[in-house]
């Protein structure tokens, strides 16, 4: 009996493991995908610009629209990417902790200004929102001061590193107070939007 129960439970767990092993190569599939389209359209784009400098303008307007075209597929994929990592990485969590490992600084801004809103609908006390050590940034962590600057838009309570390293402990109902962001205050300005999270 023993044996077959843990056979079950280990099939479950293999299960379970696929699953997100799943996502994690879906994940990667769509940002590849992401990138091949951003190559072509930034190939149609210098192929534009060469031809309206030839003087060529009908051809330039050709090569533009493809390249827009290639600019929409890419956004499509990252769209699908965003999906993907955030729902395996999401599932299961209650609605005031959000996990933003995956995306890139623009969409988890996006995703955390969605969770405040739904946070102060909902009339929900805190939000935890994991946004990790930034070990996968080029050079200087990037999504945490991002998230803390979002912070600072809504005059939200931010203490860094609450519960734990990687995380912000964001808390609702104090308007108006200074938010505890040491020194990441430093760092805002260099917050672009071309940094992944892992």
């Amino acid at each position: 009996m023993h044996e077959f129960v843990n056979r079950i439970m280990g099939q479950t767990q293999s299960l379970t493991q696929s699953s997100s092993e799943l996502a994690e190569e879906k994940y990667q599939r769509y940002r590849k995908l992401a990138h091949d389209e951003a190559e072509l359209r930034n190939d149609y784009f210098a192929q534009s610009q060469e031809a309206f400098r030839n003087h060529e303008k009908r051809k330039a307007k050709e090569l533009s629209i493809k390249g827009k075209e290639h600019a929409k597929q890419m956004e499509i994929y990252n769209s699908m990417a965003v999906d993907v990592i955030f729902g395996e990485n999401n599932k299961g969590r209650p609605m005031n902790e959000i996990d933003l490992h995956g995306l890139y600084v623009k969409e988890a801004m996006d995703k955390a200004e969605s969770r405040i809103q739904y946070c102060k609908a909902n009339k929900i006390d805190h939000l935890v929102i994991i946004v990790g050590r930034g070990k996968h940034s080029s050079g200087l962590a990037k999504l945490k001061p991002a998230i803390i600057n979002l912070m600072k838009k809504y005059q939200l309570r931010c203490t860094p590193d609450k519960p734990t390293v990687g995380c912000l402990y964001v808390e609702f109902g104090y308007p108006g107070e200074p938010i505890n962001i040491g020194w990441f205050d430093t760092f805002i300005s260099n917050i672009t939007n071309s940094c992944i999270i892992c």
